[in-house]
């Protein structure tokens, strides 16, 4: 699990990023925003969508982070990783869509925060669609403001 800490998100990488987020960081960060995205439907929910947003990318250790791009010409089976991490077989079917949406809100953060220092980031972020009320409506402040400090108004 240590090499997701030295695994950099390789989408940014490509962009033109020079010191990208690592894997870990991006989990960690979907991983609080799953948190709070569950929050409203009770701690146990909460603590179960943070749990299972740390793990969602922890099969890249062995998979490695590849970008969109690369996976046009590389065939890599993601689940049979997963499959082969039996100590992380919990069913978290019933928090998946915090999952989902947090994964795509810390893309649209990260992308909003990149884009101060390459202008193309932004489009990492553009046209996002949520499942949850409480994603949509985030995602929606976020990208009126288009400011990493957002939360200050």
């Amino acid at each position: 699990m240590g090499s997701l800490k030295y695994m950099p998100r390789s989408g940014w990488l490509k962009l033109g990023i020079k010191i990208p987020e690592s894997v870990a960081e991006h989990s960690f960060r979907t991983a609080i925003i799953a948190m709070i995205l569950a929050a409203k439907h009770g701690e146990e929910v909460a603590f179960k969508a943070c749990a299972a947003a740390l793990l969602h990318d922890i099969h890249e250790s062995r998979t490695m982070d590849l970008h969109k791009l690369a996976k046009n010409y590389v065939s890599v089976d993601e689940e049979k990783a997963k499959r082969d991490q039996k100590f992380l077989s919990f069913d978290f079917k019933d928090v998946e869509v915090f999952v989902q949406d947090a994964d795509k809100l810390e893309l649209a953060f990260q992308a909003v925060e990149y884009s101060q220092q390459i202008p193309d980031a932004i489009e990492f972020a553009k046209n996002l669609e949520f499942k949850t009320e409480e994603a949509k409506e985030i995602y929606k402040m976020l990208m009126e403001k288009r400011n990493p400090k957002w939360w200050k108004d």
